[in-house]
C-alpha cells in the first residue's frame, strides 16, 4: 500500500473549487501508531516554536522553582511549566516525570506527563509507558517536540543541570505566537529539523505544511503546498529523504 494512502486517506470534504481543480486538497493529519509517527506529526511546528522561544530567552541562564512550578531566565522572564521527564547523562537513559517518585514533583506539574502515559497505554506504545529506559541521542528533544505539539504548548525547553537534562513544556503570553503569514519560515526551519533530528522527512514535511495551513498536492516523490498563492515544493528520494526544498513566496 502506498504510504500516502495510509497517511492521507482522510481528506477534508470542504475543498476550495479552484485549488481542487489545480490538484490541491485540504488534508487532515493521520492517526499514529508509534513514537516516531507521533514525532512526525508535531516536529516541524514544535521546532519553529522553539526557535521563537530561543529569541525570547537569549543567553540567560535558567532556574527551576518546583514549589511555584516555574522556570526563570534572568531577572525578568518567568514561565509556568509542565514537567515531562529527564535524561541522565550517566547512562543515557530517559525517565518520565510520573516515574520519578524520588524527586517529589507535585502532581499538578505532571499532568501532561501522565496524559502521555495514558495515550501510550491506549496506543500500546512502549516508550510512553515504560518509566525508565535507555535512549539514543537527541531523545529528549524528540519528547519535547512531541509534548509541545500534542498539548499545543508555546514551547518546550531542555534544561541542562550538569548530570542530565530536565524537559519541560512552557505556556505564556510573553512568548510570541507563530506568525502565520510568514510562510517562508518553512524553508528555513525544516532543513534545521532534519539536520538535527532523525525522523521520516516526508511525513514530517507534510504534517508541518498541514500545521501551517497549506493545501497539498501529494505525489510519490514530491509534495507541493499552496497557501494564499504561495507555493512550497519538497522533493524526496525513495527512502523519503529530502532532496530539494524550494518556494515561490
Amino acid at each position: 500500500m502506498s504510504i500516502f494512502k495510509k497517511l492521507f486517506g482522510k481528506e477534508s470534504k470542504k475543498e476550495d473549487s479552484q485549488t481542487s481543480l489545480n490538484g490541491f486538497s485540504t488534508y487532515e493529519k493521520p492517526d499514529w501508531y508509534s513514537l516516531n509517527e507521533l514525532l512526525s506529526l508535531h516536529a516541524g511546528l514544535s521546532l519553529e516554536k522553539q526557535l521563537i522561544f530561543g529569541d525570547v530567552i537569549g543567553d540567560n541562564s535558567w532556574q527551576f522553582d518546583m514549589g511555584s512550578g516555574t522556570i526563570s531566565f534572568g531577572d525578568n522572564l518567568t514561565f509556568p511549566v509542565q514537567v515531562i521527564g529527564s535524561l541522565s547523562f550517566n547512562d543515557n537513559s530517559w525517565m518520565w516525570g510520573w516515574a520519578n517518585a524520588q524527586s517529589g514533583i507535585p502532581e499538578h506539574l505532571l499532568e501532561q506527563s501522565m496524559q502521555l502515559k495514558s495515550i501510550g497505554e491506549e496506543k500500546k506504545v512502549k516508550e510512553l509507558v515504560e518509566g525508565h529506559f535507555s535512549v539514543e541521542e537527541n531523545f529528549e528533544h524528540k519528547i519535547g517536540m512531541i509534548a509541545c505539539g500534542y498539548f499545543s504548548s508555546k514551547s518546550y525547553y531542555c534544561a541542562n543541570y550538569g548530570q542530565g537534562t530536565l524537559v519541560v513544556t512552557i505556556d505564556s503570553d510573553q512568548i510570541p505566537a507563530i506568525e502565520k503569514s510568514r510562510l517562508e519560515k518553512v524553508i528555513t526551519v525544516f532543513p534545521q529539523l532534519i539536520g538535527n533530528i532523525e525522523l521520516n522527512h516526508k511525513e514530517a514535511f507534510v504534517n508541518y505544511l498541514i500545521d501551517r495551513g497549506f493545501q497539498l498536492k501529494v505525489e510519490e516523490d514530491k509534495i507541493e503546498g499552496l497557501n494564499g498563492g504561495k507555493l512550497i515544493v519538497g522533493e524526496f528520494d525513495q527512502l523519503s529523504r529530502l532532496k530539494s526544498l524550494n518556494g515561490k513566496l
